[in-house]
């Protein structure tokens, strides 16, 4: 992106600063500032490559257009409606999460808030600002920025007064559902090929939730087994969390992952199909093939190579 190019079909109200990227959310980044009669009325980070509201602008003008369409909701009327109407929604609808209320409850003073010290003291912060990120909401992250009393470096989080965007994000299951997915697939471990206790095994999407939109979310006590057995595999923690940093590198880098070490695909090639959407539905077509997407279906694919 050349800042120039975006900058002369941008509204005159609306400056760029710069870009800047989040890896290890996949977040992308511009940061702006919007006028109002010759004075600044707000300044931040705007994402424009954003999985949690399905947001994958990566042409000029289609950000130029974006800009311009958003900018109304950051004039001073509209920011105090915005607050106005989530404190009315976090009072009423959302009173019983009270951990997650108490920092979202401070990110409505709508400015950068340093974590370590503006957001509540908790171990388990980023959880609670990837909850908010779930509900709906368009936060900003900051990895790299000074405090307010200029403080070190550190990471800020910035509420952005745009309408909320849906509920995505990674589910949380059932135990019931657990327990039956487990049961319908043997408690065998698809990483390790062989049966394991059901003590931490935990159902695995194949298809990565990274490359999920609004559409694509399903509930998982209506599927049948024959719909259980398709869509899952069972994996340790460890796997499972290793499989999500694997997906959210393919999806940052359209480089397909690669398991035990071998560089071997049943369907496709390394490199992501560009023809196959990167989000919704159609994305899972990209996956196949992949060791990482259908660990089982990859072992006897490269075991019938022998014969």
């Amino acid at each position: 992106m050349i800042v120039e190019n975006i900058q002369k079909v941008l509204d005159s109200d609306i400056k760029i600063i710069s870009f800047r990227e989040h890896g290890k959310a996949s977040e992308k980044y511009i940061d702006i500032e919007i006028c109002s009669n010759g004075s600044i009325v707000w300044r931040g980070s705007v994402p424009y490559y954003y999985r949690r509201t399905g947001l994958f602008i990566e042409k000029e003008n289609e950000l130029a257009e974006y800009l311009n369409g958003i900018k109304q909701y950051f004039s001073v009327e509209n920011t105090n409606n915005f607050i106005e109407l989530e404190t009315k929604r976090w009072n009423n609808e959302m009173a019983g999460k009270t951990t997650t209320k108490s920092f979202f409850d401070i990110l409505l003073n709508m400015q950068w808030n340093s974590v370590d010290n503006d957001l509540p003291n908790n171990p388990n912060w980023a959880r609670r600002i990837q909850d908010i990120k779930e509900f709906g909401y368009t936060l900003a992250t900051d990895t790299n920025k000074v405090g307010k009393d200029g403080s070190s470096k550190s990471t800020h989080i910035l509420l952005l007064p745009v309408p909320k965007g849906g509920t995505t994000g990674y589910e949380v299951m059932s135990s019931a559902f657990k327990k039956k997915a487990i049961k319908l697939l043997g408690s065998i471990n698809a990483f390790e090929a062989k049966k394991t206790t059901t003590h931490g095994l935990i159902p695995d999407h194949k298809f990565s939730e990274i490359r999920w939109d609004a559409d694509t979310k399903e509930d998982n006590e209506d599927l049948t087994d024959k719909e259980i057995i398709s869509k899952f595999q069972l994996l340790d923690n460890q796997r499972n969390q290793q499989k999500r940093e694997v997906c959210r590198k393919c999806f940052q880098t359209n480089e397909r992952g690669i398991i035990y070490g071998i560089e071997y695909f049943y369907a496709g090639s390394k490199e992501w199909d560009n023809d196959i959407p990167k989000v919704g539905k159609e994305a899972e077509k990209g996956c196949i093939g992949c060791g990482w997407y259908d660990i089982p279906t990859w072992r006897e694919s490269l075991n019938q190579l022998k014969n």
